[in-house]
């Protein structure tokens, strides 16, 4: 009996991975199933927070939420990272809500980190988009001081129609993110 034990005990000892960890900058396309990218040196830190930007006619809200070791997929590979989840609100000049999906339920997002620069002090995000995923794309975040950043974004186009997306409105859908000027600047709150 005494002999079964020690064989379980080494064969858990071999059988447990540690798992091996990478950092926030590591390219995700290279790393073994269950690795970890985390945010070594805290570079997400100064993202985080409720930001504000005035455009057009309307005001944009972006809750910034860093959440660690969320698991992803990508190409059938699983793996773990931390990321940045963006919940946003975008209102009229009378305050009347447009499109909101900020909640305190982290897992209803839009926007979530992919990569991280930190020469160039830039968060890359990819919005799913909105309805029908009409929008999707590309967005920067590149730190100008700790209380403003520019945000660009590059919606895809995409063609959408009630045959593909069968509660398509008889308007159609709008973007409500902001992607025009380039260079839109969010002030921390």
């Amino acid at each position: 009996m005494k002999n079964l034990g020690i064989c379980l005990g080494i064969l858990a000892v071999f059988s447990c991975k540690a798992q091996t960890i990478y950092p926030l900058l590591t390219d995700n396309s290279n790393i073994p199933d269950h690795s970890y990218i985390k945010d070594l040196d805290n570079e997400y830190d100064s993202f985080v927070g409720t930001w504000k930007s005035n455009l057009s006619g309307k005001t944009v809200i972006l809750k910034i939420t860093k959440v660690s070791k969320k698991q992803l997929q990508k190409l059938g590979q699983s793996y773990y990272s931390d990321v940045l989840i963006v919940q946003y609100s975008v209102q009229d000049n009378n305050g009347n809500i447009i499109e909101n999906n900020i909640s305190s339920n982290l897992n209803d997002y839009k926007i979530i980190s992919t990569l991280y620069s930190k020469k160039a002090h830039v968060a890359k995000l990819y919005y799913q988009g909105g309805k029908c995923q009409v929008g999707w794309g590309g967005i920067s975040l590149k730190m100008i001081d700790s209380t403003h950043f520019k945000w660009n974004y590059q919606p895809e186009s995409t063609v959408v129609t009630n045959k593909n997306c069968s509660d398509y409105p008889a308007g159609g859908i709008k973007i409500n993110l902001p992607y025009e000027p380039a260079d839109i600047i969010f002030t921390k709150q």
